[in-house]
């Protein structure tokens, strides 16, 4: 039997077994971190749901759950619950604000069942990035001090304090940006300050750089032309 049909039988045998049991009142919550070395220890399920560790071995305590990778495991020598795949925030809630494992701890001779959540906290291991590398406009010598335009957004994988926070003009001595902020959005326009003169400077280049809220912080760069 492949391992992925494995799973499929398990999740149903778990699945028969639950319409036939009660639910434990028990229910707990821990936090880990993406991204963090196989075997790092979430939490103690033997204090945190009152079960002798000798019982973990003797009842044949396991972790069952309906995602396709087991994430996380327990220890029945010590009723520790630890990371047992590498868990990427992005790959299993993306553009989620909350992203949780929810899962479940069964005692068996007599059957318990345990809910278990596990919120997976973000970090910030990627960067911003712009669809493109460059972007044109075309603004003519005969435009006004504070017209505006609006420029290119950046995205970002990660969330909350970890997406793209800011944006940065290079300096120059035609152009400003104004940065405004909306919910989670950041949106950034182009504001001319000083008419253009073609004849002293027939192409104006300029950096657009996108800046996260992270530790340490991650950026990214876009070419402006001004034709």
């Amino acid at each position: 039997m492949s391992r992925g049909h494995y799973r499929g039988a398990e999740w149903m045998l778990y699945a028969i077994i639950l319409c036939l049991s009660d639910w434990s009142a028990a229910q707990i919550s821990y936090s880990v971190s993406e991204e963090v070395d196989k075997g790092t220890a979430v939490g103690n399920l033997a204090k945190d749901l009152n079960i002798h560790t000798q019982q973990f071995e003797e009842r044949g305590f396991r972790i069952v759950s309906g995602y396709s990778k087991k994430y996380l495991d327990a220890n029945l020598r010590t009723g520790a619950l630890f990371v047992n795949e590498r868990i990427d925030r992005e790959e299993l809630c993306p553009n989620l604000p909350k992203c949780s494992l929810n899962i479940e701890g069964l005692l068996s001779h007599p059957m318990n069942i345990y809910r278990i959540e596990v919120n997976i906290l973000d970090i910030n291991d990627n960067a911003p990035s712009f669809l493109e590398q460059t972007h044109v406009f075309n603004i003519s010598e005969s435009s006004s001090p504070g017209e505006r335009y609006p420029l290119p957004t950046a995205q970002d994988a990660d969330t909350g304090s970890n997406s793209v926070k800011t944006y940065k003009l290079s300096p120059n001595e035609h152009f400003s940006i104004d940065v405004s902020s909306g919910g989670d959005s950041v949106s950034a326009e182009l504001v001319l300050q000083k008419a253009l003169d073609r004849e002293k400077q027939p192409i104006t280049k300029l950096t657009l750089t996108a800046v996260d809220g992270g530790k340490p912080v991650r950026s990214a760069g876009k070419i402006i032309h001004l034709n």
